[in-house]
């Protein structure tokens, strides 16, 4: 079923609290901008979601803000898409359709719901050990988890800002870190570090996409 159908579950009080609140967890599974997990981290800052129901609905109000806006910016890279192309420019910009498609929360509480997530990630993130990794690429990994480790730490140490020399550090990090991440998962002889390593890519994203591309498009 659609997203809107789950919504309008969520909102009939001629339902069992229960079935409402599952319905919101399904349009969770629909629209997770954060990923399931992290996007539902998020809404239940809004309180009880499981038993209190203004924290159910709040919580489907932010879903929605955020899904109505991330579709408008869909509609207009299609919008653009099709300006480029009768230009015969037909290949979109990656660095593009990386932010539209990537991790991030569209909207007008994106740095707040982008700062819990990149916390809720860090902590894990923080208490695991460096993992075994194959020794060719022992030494350039652990100087990206180094570095990447230290822009975190100051995005989350200044409230989702994070200074020009730590945006570029990301920026010539990330395609390595991307790199990295592919071998790991293939083949499946590291499965630690590729989880390791993909929950710091996912972090990375996460805080480039909030200090770095927010605006470039729209």
């Amino acid at each position: 079923m659609s997203f809107r159908v789950y919504a309008r579950r969520v909102r009939d009080r001629g339902l069992p609290f229960g079935r409402r609140y599952r319905a919101l967890r399904n349009a969770v599974g629909c629209y997770c901008p954060l990923g399931f997990n992290g996007t539902w981290a998020y809404l239940s800052t809004a309180g009880d979601l499981g038993n209190d129901e203004a924290a159910l609905l709040h919580a489907l109000e932010r879903l929605e803000a955020s899904r109505t806006v991330w579709l408008g910016e869909m509609e207009s890279f299609a919008d653009r898409r099709g300006a480029e192309k009768a230009r015969h420019r037909r290949t979109p910009r990656r660095a593009e359709t990386r932010y539209l498609l990537g991790w991030r929360w569209p909207g007008p509480e994106g740095r707040q719901a982008v700062l819990g997530e990149v916390g809720r990630l860090w902590a894990v993130h923080h208490r695991s050990p460096f993992p075994d990794v194959p020794a060719g690429d022992k030494g350039a990994l652990a100087e990206l988890d180094t570095w990447l480790a230290g822009c975190a730490s100051a995005y989350l140490a200044n409230g989702a800002d994070l200074d020009a020399g730590r945006r570029d550090v990301i920026a010539v990090c990330l395609p390595q870190l991307r790199r990295h991440v592919a071998r790991l998962g293939h083949p499946w002889d590291f499965p630690q570090a590729y989880e390791h390593f993909r929950l710091t890519l996912k972090m990375t994203e996460l805080i480039h996409n909030d200090t770095a591309a927010r605006g470039t498009w729209g």
